[in-house]
């Protein structure tokens, strides 16, 4: 999706091909009903674990200026894998990753824990590969989370776009309000 904040206007700009998102999430369907599991800092997190908000929250267009929904080429193993991932990460409280690090598994950002779900629940028959910062990015990342320069100039991260443009994803439907 792409929030209205100001933020997510900032954020999207470290999306290399597709600037259209700046926040992602994993839709279960749970009891008939989608739900959205997504990792956020700030005002609409403030304890920055793992959410779990329906489709329609997630969605809601007073928040947002777009989403899109895209789909994994799973099987049905990979795919109760993934649930049980993701639900294994929800009860432990997995909390939001302020220093953008994909060397741990305690903290992640939300495209980090849906390159490392899709990544673990298809035994890495799907991979996501992470990109390294330019100078520019890593300096704009530095003054966003106040990170020193040192650390954001060796980053590598995994920018939203590379969940989705992916010989392994499908586009299902963009929506634009």
């Amino acid at each position: 999706r792409l929030n209205r904040d100001p933020s997510s206007q900032f954020i999207r700009y470290f999306n290399h091909q597709d600037k259209s998102f700046s926040h992602s999430g994993i839709v279960l369907y749970e009891h008939g009903y989608p739900f959205v599991y997504h990792i956020i800092n700030g005002d609409e997190n403030p304890d920055q674990k793992l959410r779990r908000d329906s489709l329609k929250q997630f969605c809601n267009p007073r928040r947002n200026v777009s989403f899109g929904i895209y789909r994994y080429n799973l099987s049905t193993k990979e795919t109760c894998k993934l649930k049980n991932i993701i639900h294994e990460w929800y009860a432990k409280g997995l909390r939001f990753d302020s220093v953008f690090s994909l060397q741990s598994d305690d903290q992640m950002y939300c495209s980090e824990m849906v390159c490392k779900a899709v990544t673990g629940a298809s035994d890495k028959r799907i991979e996501i590969r992470p990109i390294r910062l330019s100078m520019v990015e890593a300096s704009f990342l530095s003054a966003y989370t106040r990170l020193p320069i040192s650390y954001t100039n060796n980053l590598s991260i995994i920018p939203l776009d590379a969940l989705y443009i992916n010989p392994y994803c499908q586009l299902i439907k963009k929506y634009t309000y």
